[in-house]
């Protein structure tokens, strides 16, 4: 009976720990992402950072002129390209961009000069009206350290530069 239930319970384990090797992912494909505009903006922050690393690792000296060079242009290549596809993908072309300027242009010439001008003379209320900080006051120096020779005040106990006391 002891080893019909050893073998059970060796058989359930060795069941439990294969399935995983005997069944089917059901995690999406990585292949086909979910929506174009996420892929282009994924390939887009990788460019920005192949170039931000290919400046660094020139400037560490890793690269010569002629390899960065060549290697910059390509990847400013490759993120105007993206940048294109991923204006072309929103279906981009400026216009909304155009239309909130010109409702702020128009907002600001419908404000009335003495509303701008009571702005103005507020902020400047405002950046008067602080008064102004005096600097803390220091002892003077009473001589200097034996050690080191920085200047000593009478209220200091140990040097400010060795530690040294006094």
């Amino acid at each position: 009976m002891e080893y019909l239930l050893i073998a059970l319970v060796i058989i359930i384990t060795v069941a439990v720990i294969a399935y995983p090797l005997f069944t089917t992912p059901r995690a999406k494909s990585l292949s086909a992402p979910a929506n174009p505009l996420d892929d282009l903006l994924a390939q887009r922050t990788a460019v920005y950072d192949a170039i931000r690393d290919l400046d660094f690792d020139f400037s560490l000296g890793k690269l010569s002129q002629t390899d960065y060079d060549a290697l910059r242009e390509k990847y400013k290549a490759r993120a105007a390209q993206l940048l294109q596809q991923i204006d072309a993908a929103r279906g981009d072309d400026g216009a909304h961009l155009d239309e909130q300027i010109e409702a702020q242009v128009a907002q600001m010439r419908r404000a009335k000069p003495d509303d701008i001008e009571r702005e103005v003379a507020r902020l400047r209320a405002q950046k008067k009206s602080p008064a102004p900080r005096r600097a803390p006051k220091v002892a003077p120096a009473t001589g200097f350290c034996a050690k080191c020779g920085t200047p000593r005040r009478a209220d200091d106990k140990f040097c400010r530069k060795c530690g040294n006391k006094f």
